[in-house]
């Protein structure tokens, strides 16, 4: 019985020692130097806050909770509200290694994030820093091409055609996203790189709702390191849409023309009478008032 409680103890040691050495080793992590320098190659704007929004959300809530909130998970250590001084005082790069690279209990994105997702990620946490502004790397000697395009859809294959230029050249390995607008914000079609004729591919859910004749409102943006255009254009894409009203044939008529006569005649002597009621209710307070006069 006394070696059972030793034994037990000896594991409760144990275990406080590892939580203990495991904080310690996630409040020392030191970033090297070369990274903790690196730079976002792209400007930080609302579309990769938007995108850093929509990964955060998918990946990240379920441990560090709502950005200034203060709301994530309790666990040893403990990993931080993004929108803290434990973040925002972190340089770029540092938070582009840890993000990429993780440690204990902190996930390794490597492989579920490409590069400019991860920069998407930071530029969404940065959002939450009114004094944040973002440093840039040296670009003297660099010159930023402008970008047009060019949009068309091949209907054979439900692909959108985006060809890319600059200066009239096709450029190559260019980033390129598409969105459908809609009423309640953007839908995102696809992503794709440009290949080296300067064009890039995007499948076309062919089932998406367009408008009576088929077309969708589309926003294209181009990106390339601090290069970037953006395009918006109505398409014919999908089959035509037939709007129908919401309660069609959930009841008897749901229209005005299917109405029977007997409603509508019903709905019209109900107004008239409502105002014939107040017209009585005029007069009749017009005529209490002219009896008070003549009395006074």
């Amino acid at each position: 019985m006394k070696n059972m409680k030793r034994y037990r103890l000896i594991i409760l040691f144990c275990l406080c020692f590892l939580a203990v050495a495991n904080v310690n080793a996630q409040n020392d992590w030191q970033v090297p130097a070369k990274e903790n320098e690196n730079l976002s190659p792209f400007l930080f704007d609302d579309d990769m806050i938007l995108e850093g929004r929509i990964s955060y959300e998918n990946s990240c809530t379920s441990c560090h909770g709502s950005p200034g909130q203060d709301d994530f998970t309790p666990m040893a250590p403990p990993p931080g509200d993004p929108a803290s001084d434990q973040f925002q005082l972190q340089t770029d790069g540092a938070l582009f290694h840890k993000i990429k690279m993780g440690r204990g209990t902190m996930p390794k994105f490597e492989d579920a994030f490409a590069d400019d997702e991860l920069w998407n990620l930071i530029a969404y946490i940065r959002s939450f820093n009114k004094d944040y502004k973002q440093e840039l790397p040296n670009m003297e000697g660099v010159v930023i091409p402008e970008y047009s395009m060019k949009l068309s859809f091949d209907e054979n294959i439900d692909k959108l055609v985006v060809k890319v230029f600059a200066n009239e050249e096709a450029q190559a390995e260019v980033g390129v996203t598409a969105y459908v607008m809609g009423t309640f914000g953007k839908f995102l079609v696809g992503k794709a790189q440009t290949n080296q004729l300067g064009i890039a591919y995007l499948d076309v859910d062919p089932t998406m709702p367009g408008d009576e004749e088929g077309k969708l409102n589309v926003l294209v943006k181009a990106t390339k390191g601090f290069a970037r255009a953006k395009m918006e254009s109505k398409m014919t894409m999908v089959e035509p849409t037939i709007r129908k009203s919401a309660i069609e044939g959930r009841h008897i008529w749901s229209t005005d023309k299917m109405a029977p006569v007997w409603l509508k005649a019903s709905f019209f002597i109900t107004i008239f009478g409502v105002w014939l009621v107040l017209l009585v209710i005029v007069i009749g307070l017009r005529g209490i008032k002219k009896a008070n006069e003549d009395e006074a």
